[in-house]
């Protein structure tokens, strides 16, 4: 196991310093985004191909990764090429210089890809029947594949429309949860977790989505993303006080 997350750490060292490089000409360092969701098919992909293991256990994880890694990806690249660059990237330039910006936004995507994919290298060279576990931790993902994937999608309908600008999305799975997207991708590290779980029963891995949920939560996602909505759109402290942040639930009752 430790020669494969190896193995991953040094693959995505050479190919995210490369998309670095090439981000000194383009000018767009947020297309490292678009590399996040599918490194995991490709580093996932590499260790099976240098181990010469494709069990049907292996091959569902391979699937499952591709749909959600690649879906990602070409969701944030059709959202992301013809926008100017993230201004959070724009920011860590100006303040810390390109150096900087590596070192903060590149290399920590680096060390994060292995220890995110630690459920997958767990599995290597296993092979039984699956259980009701199994097949719940398959649910599970492939159930968080889908809410991420109507969550973007509904919100992509409502950005097209101008009269939208300033106002809050609360429609569809945004009426229950101010973040579905992010409740999706969670949802889908617990489940495929709780899959290779069932098959290799290392504890260790759950540092996957404890971590995964923890910058989903705090670092990246809803508490960043929050600070910014709450002084752009009108009416977002209501849709606070009365919305889920995170988790698909009911509307709270008013006071």
């Amino acid at each position: 196991m430790l020669l494969n997350f190896i193995t991953i750490l040094g693959f995505n060292f050479i190919v995210i310093t490369i998309l670095w490089i090439s981000s000194l000409k383009t000018r767009r360092a947020d297309f490292i985004d678009i590399y996040w969701g599918p490194s995991f098919f490709f580093s996932f992909l590499l260790v099976l191909l240098i181990n010469d293991s494709f069990s049907t256990t292996e091959i569902i994880t391979l699937f499952l990764i591709t749909i959600w890694g690649f879906r990602l990806g070409i969701y944030l690249l059709i959202r992301n090429v013809n926008k100017t660059e993230d201004i959070r990237y724009v920011k860590i330039r100006e303040a810390r210089g390109e150096i900087g910006l590596y070192l903060t936004a590149y290399l920590i995507q680096i060390i994060l890809i292995p220890i995110i994919s630690l459920p997958l290298i767990s599995i290597l060279d296993t092979s039984i029947d699956l259980s009701f576990i199994h097949w719940g931790g398959i649910l599970i993902a492939l159930s968080g594949i889908l809410i991420e994937t109507i969550a973007d999608i509904q919100l992509s309908k409502f950005k097209l429309y101008q009269n939208n600008i300033n106002k809050v999305m609360d429609k569809g799975l945004w009426y229950y949860s101010r973040h579905p997207n992010y409740f999706g991708d969670s949802l889908f590290w617990w489940g495929i977790t709780i899959y290779c779980f069932a098959l290799s029963n290392n504890l260790l891995i759950f540092i996957a989505p404890i971590i995964m949920t923890y910058l989903l939560l705090r670092v990246s996602g809803v508490t960043m993303l929050e600070n910014r909505l709450s002084k752009k759109k009108d009416g977002y402290t209501e849709y606070i006080n009365s919305t889920s942040s995170f988790i698909i639930l009911p509307k709270k009752k008013s006071k």
